[in-house]
């Protein structure tokens, strides 16, 4: 009977401790480094209405969500209308703060912005206007990524076996930001001081969301009505480190055309005693952006009138 009551006991034994690992196994990681959102507009359902009669005050919902890994502070937010129908009664912008993704909070944070607006009176012999209400949002953000390189010193390729290869790196999905790194070239090169080599790296960076990058230091400047230059547009800014040392990046300030390439140099070298060895290499890319949501509305004369 003792015989019996044991196998029992361990039996149930490595049925929880099956259950336990099953449960964790199907335990998944949020991937905050992913995908090519940053802020996201929305208004909410009926606010405002798709159809609005003339003379009438009316609500605006924006949900503005984050729903990129960089956190934003101090963004604006900035509502456009056609001024000779519609008329802002509140203020026109706001500011807010929002949190991106993060392993706690995988959705990322968002708040709600109101704003009150009124139709105006239309034209004589006019029956409805379609007219649209703009949320336009500008914002600091920034591209993170980190990539694992290969560091070959041996260039003459004396050594045959190697733990690791230098070899392009494909970065598709984004880092979880509009701005992307697509991909990353490590090459070994000849440096000026014959006992070191000089690592360069080629960085495809692609702005992959629907708004639109500029510089950083511009960025409210777009929400405010002020002229900008081309210059000003398709504008980041990029930094690299390896193993936390600092690289050299030509041009630091890019301009977005595509698929644009930015080169980054440790123009210091490594020595070639060092052998064949991977090391992390960290990119990150900052910047203005600006997004935008449109609505519809339909304005419609009094039947009475």
């Amino acid at each position: 009977m003792k015989k019996i009551i044991f196998c029992l006991i361990i039996a149930l034994f490595l049925t929880s401790c099956g259950l336990v690992q099953q449960k964790k196994e199907e335990i998944k990681i949020p991937g905050v480094h992913e995908g090519t959102k940053g802020i996201v507009l929305e208004f909410l359902t009926n606010s405002p209405p798709a159809e609005i009669y003339e003379e009438r005050v009316f609500q605006i919902l924006v949900d503005v969500q984050n729903k990129g890994a960089a956190d934003v502070s101090n963004g604006m937010l900035v509502l456009g209308t056609e001024e000779q129908q519609i008329s802002i009664e509140s203020e026109k912008d706001t500011r807010f703060d929002l949190d991106g993704k993060s392993v706690f909070n995988p959705e990322g944070s968002k708040d709600i912005k109101e704003f009150r607006a009124k139709s105006k009176l239309l034209i004589t012999g006019i029956e409805s206007h379609e007219t649209a209400i703009t949320a336009t949002a500008c914002y600091p953000y920034k591209t993170e990524a980190t990539a694992l390189v290969c560091i070959d010193t041996d260039l003459a390729g004396m050594v045959k076996t190697k733990p690791c290869k230098t070899q392009r790196i494909s970065m598709a999905g984004g880092q979880g930001a509009p701005v992307a790194i697509t991909s990353v070239e490590p090459k070994m090169m000849t440096h000026e001081d014959i006992e070191k080599i000089q690592p360069e790296f080629l960085i495809k960076v692609q702005n992959l969301g629907a708004g639109q990058a500029l510089l950083k230091e511009k960025t409210y400047d777009a929400c405010t009505g002020k002229a900008l230059g081309s210059e000003t547009w398709n504008r980041v800014q990029v930094r690299a480190t390896l193993s936390e040392t600092p690289l050299t990046c030509k041009p630091e300030t890019v301009k977005l055309s595509g698929d644009t390439t930015v080169l980054c140099v440790l123009e210091q070298g490594i020595e070639k005693t060092k052998g064949t060895y991977t090391a992390p290499l960290s990119i990150e890319v900052e910047y203005g952006y600006l997004d935008r949501a449109v609505k519809k509305v339909n304005i419609k004369k009094l039947s009475s009138k």
